[in-house]
């Protein structure tokens, strides 16, 4: 038995992992205290969801030990932890779209009465949850109607009703606004004054300067410290995160051509955006900033095809007016498109890496009416290479890699094809630092071989080191353009977009 000293609610000791081929986690230790925010850091792939996968009871440790308030736990299934009020909150939201707000609060921990659900009672209490959370909304509406940033919101209020007296949060703000995002972290205060103990897992390190009082820092599987947040600088973590010194990123200066190869004259979708007017070069990086919310998704969406325009607006390729009405037709015109929901809308799991890549130009990988697969895998092959993604093999199934090597096999799948312009919508969302390094590498070798790119991210760290040109946007308009990026700042970003 562990002592009950030092205010620990949950102690991981000595916690091994093995997955074939792979020791995800070589004799890791964690403590949590009540009361306390903690954040868990690391790279992609440093092992920090796989510790917390054991502690939720959604994976079995190889070796080690768990306590919980000095008590040995054992866990062989999440009920388990949730019936210890262990709770998370996945990255991934697992919503039920077609029910209500209520329902999706309540799921599987039901409020009922003489055997049937209370409905009058289940609205109250989740309005209440949600007033904790600064969150007013209709409760009675399909969850497929709120915005991301609201199901977030609402998949935290879901993990409340199990009262935790652990509560782990992964990438919690990946889609908030900023006081949204506040408005969060007020409730986890207020969560951590009643004695709750937070994990919170995120790759914004600036919320994790300013938010949380302790932080375990992780690499490849292993633990490399355990410190207070007061007693270490953003530099530091970063440098032990990595295990080298990793520049920050900052603005290059590039030129690129004059020429247009896409232009977008009066593009209107009711309820989304209106009279939206840009263009992009050959070789630029167009960023698009603005607030979640703002209507810059629902604009490329549009572009790409994936919804269509209301009469009246006009779109041109090199010049030449062309009405894209789906995907299909956006590839055939030279475009790529990367979605800001990767792991719904851009990897297909249950493939491998070379199938995730190629799969949008098999058509160009054909030898006589066949698929030429030794042309298929020299390109994967090359592209593993060139970028630097790390697999076991090209066979490997895409969801056994990081998030920052999916996207890397994304954005390889458009290079694949050759594409003349690529859009990006949050392509390092969810993304360590390091990786997100490469990734900006990655886009601005696509510009340098007279790709237009249009990167579209609420990060403006990212806009103001990626942008050749920034368009702005605000309440589905076009606020306005920004030329000379070296010289700006984010307050002149906000200038523009509420000007």
């Amino acid at each position: 038995m562990q002592n009950k000293n030092d205010n620990l609610i949950i102690e991981m000791k000595d916690i091994s992992k093995f997955f074939p081929g792979t020791r995800a986690l070589d004799h890791v230790s964690l403590k949590l205290r009540k009361g306390e925010i903690h954040a868990l850091v690391g790279e992609n792939g440093a092992g920090k969801s796989t510790l917390m996968n054991i502690l939720t009871g959604q994976l079995t440790k190889d070796g080690g030990e768990v306590f919980i308030e000095g008590e040995p736990l054992r866990l062989s299934s999440p009920q388990d932890a949730l019936k210890k009020n262990i709770v998370l909150v996945p990255q991934e939201l697992n919503l039920i779209p077609e029910a209500s707000v209520t329902e999706n609060i309540f799921l599987g921990n039901e409020i009922s009465s003489k055997g049937m659900i209370d409905w009058k009672k289940s609205h109250e209490k989740a309005k209440e949850l949600l007033k904790i959370l600064n969150v007013d909304i209709d409760v009675t509406q399909p969850v497929k109607k709120l915005s991301a940033a609201y199901q977030q919101m609402v998949s935290i209020a879901h993990a409340l009703t199990y009262t935790p007296k652990v509560l782990i949060l992964d990438e919690p703000t990946a889609v908030l606004t900023n006081v949204e995002a506040q408005n969060l972290f007020n409730s986890m205060h207020r969560l951590k004054e009643q004695g709750t103990a937070m994990v919170f897992i995120t790759h914004h390190l600036d919320e994790v300067m300013e938010e949380t009082d302790r932080i375990t820092i992780m690499k490849d599987g292993q633990l490399v410290e355990e410190v207070l947040t007061s007693e270490i600088t953003k530099e530091e973590m970063i440098t032990k995160m990595a295990g080298k010194k990793v520049n920050v990123a900052k603005h290059v200066k590039r030129t690129y051509s004059n020429e247009k190869f896409f232009e977008a004259k009066n593009l209107t979708r009711i309820g989304e955006f209106e009279n939206v007017s840009f263009d992009v070069k050959k070789g630029e990086i167009l960023c698009v900033a603005g607030l979640v919310g703002a209507g810059r998704t629902e604009i490329f969406k549009c572009v790409f095809g994936i919804t269509e325009k209301e009469p009246g607006g006009h779109t041109f390729i090199e010049g030449k007016e062309v009405n894209i009405k789906s995907p299909i037709e956006a590839i055939k015109c030279g475009m790529g498109y990367v979605s800001e929901e990767r792991r719904h809308d851009g990897i297909t799991p249950g493939m491998s890496v070379k199938e995730n890549m190629i799969l949008p130009s098999y058509d160009q990988m054909t030898k006589n009416g066949l698929i030429d697969y030794k042309k298929v895998t020299e390109i994967v092959d090359q592209y593993i290479d060139s970028m630097s993604i790390k697999t076991a093999s090209r066979e490997t199934l895409i969801k056994n890699l990081s998030g920052g090597n999916q996207q890397k096999v994304i954005v390889a799948r458009w290079m694949a094809k050759n594409v003349k312009m690529l859009i990006l919508d949050e392509p390092t969302r969810g993304i360590d630092v390091n990786a997100k390094g490469e990734i900006y590498d990655l886009i601005r070798t696509l510009a340098d071989n007279g790709v237009a790119v249009v990167v579209i991210s609420s990060e403006m760290e990212e806009v103001l080191a990626l942008a050749d040109r920034i368009m702005i946007i605000h309440a589905g308009k076009v606020s306005g353009f920004i030329d000379q990026v070296e010289t700006t700042s984010q307050e002149d970003v906000l200038k523009v977009a509420f000007q």
